[in-house]
This record gives C-alpha cells, sequence and structure tokens, in this order.
C-alpha cells in the first residue's frame, strides 16, 4: 500500500487502526480478523497527496485525515465516501501536520509557521504564528515552555502539535527549539459542558 506515514487506533479496545500512506491511501483495519480480510475500509479521496496525519476519536465510527495538500476529510466507517471536506487549510504552503480534538469538534492544523484551527462546520475560528504570538489576535497567550536551539529571526516551520484533552489548550513545536502553549479565546473551542469540564473553567 506505500510507504506508511502515520497511524492511530480507536483509544478504547485497540483493535481498530486507520493508517495513511505516502500515495494518499487511508486505511481501516481490524487486527481481530485474518490479515487478508481485516480491511474495514479504504479510501481513496486524498489520492496521490501523501497523508500527513490521521486519527480516530474513541469510541466513535469517525475518521480523520488530512493530507499535504491542505484537505482535511472527516470519514464514517458505515460510508464509502467522506462525510466532509476542509479544503485548501493552508493556501499555497504544504500541510505539515493535523491534529483533532478527542472530544470538542475542533482541528487544528500547520504549515510552516502557522497554526490553525476550524471547527466541523469548515469555519475558521484562529490562527497562531509560531515565531510571534496572536497572527490573528486568536491566542489569549503564547507561552514559550522551553527553548532548546539558538534563536533565529528567519520564518519558523511547525514541526509537532497536540490539543489537550479537556481543556482548550494547544502546544506546538517549531524546529527552532520552542516548545509554545497556546489559548485560543474562542469559546467554540470548548468542549460540550461537563462536569470536569465546568470545574476546569473555573481556574482558567
Amino acid at each position: 500500500m506505500g510507504g506508511i506515514t502515520c497511524i492511530s487506533h480507536d483509544g478504547v479496545s485497540g483493535n481498530i487502526f486507520a493508517v495513511g500512506n505516502m500515495n494518499g491511501l487511508v486505511r481501516v483495519m481490524d487486527r481481530r480478523m485474518d490479515a487478508r480480510t481485516g480491511t474495514v475500509a479504504n479510501w481513496r479521496e486524498h489520492t496521490p497527496h501523501k497523508i500527513c496525519n490521521v486519527f480516530m476519536r474513541p469510541g466513535q465510527a469517525e475518521v480523520v485525515s488530512a493530507s499535504e495538500n491542505g484537505d482535511v476529510k472527516y470519514w464514517d466507517l458505515r460510508h464509502r465516501e467522506s462525510v466532509f471536506t476542509l479544503a485548501d487549510t493552508h493556501p499555497d504552503h504544504t500541510l505539515q501536520y493535523m491534529v483533532a480534538h478527542e472530544s470538542a469538534p475542533v482541528v487544528m492544523t500547520a504549515s510552516n509557521a502557522t497554526v490553525k484551527f476550524w471547527n466541523q462546520r469548515g469555519s475558521s475560528i484562529g490562527a497562531v504564528a509560531a515565531n510571534r504570538s496572536g497572527a490573528s489576535g486568536a491566542a489569549s497567550y503564547m507561552k514559550t515552555l522551553a527553548g532548546y536551539g539558538a534563536s533565529r529571526t528567519q520564518m519558523v516551520r511547525v514541526t509537532a502539535a497536540a490539543l489537550h484533552g479537556y481543556l482548550p489548550v494547544a502546544v506546538m513545536v517549531s524546529d527552532d527549539g520552542r516548545v509554545s502553549c497556546i489559548q485560543p479565546v474562542k469559546a467554540s473551542m470548548r468542549p460540550p459542558p461537563t462536569l470536569a469540564s465546568s470545574r476546569a473553567s473555573s481556574i482558567l
């Protein structure tokens, strides 16, 4: 199927895995089945673009994938075609990273020095530049947690990013050695109200 570029699992039983490859294929497999017949789904809508990341929300029949041309696609294991496409998230740039929130309908994408946040309707809810805080006023703070490389004045590139599972907090790593924490001001970043999230929000 070509070189595998990313992998994710269902987060509950660990039996269902989703993988992406260099040729734009997203494949979902069940390890309880025979290796020759264990494929649950094959999706090729990203072809021929490399899959940057694939994500499965715990306990749900949903898969989110992203390719280097900037497209983010939502899949349902019960369907053969994507149910929604967030197209061209970073115009004129190669998408390098994508991560979906575990419980909130939010996706974070990264390309060059910019991280963007999107809701599940495809609307942008903020953007932050790795080389300066608040690129579009979307960060109430952006704190450098650690620096492991020499400071540089040229544009830097985001190499990894993550979203907190419950709080509206993101972390990104840039290739100049910085680890930065971001808290978007948009309320839509917050997960659905629960007892745990209500308590957490009181300390923000």
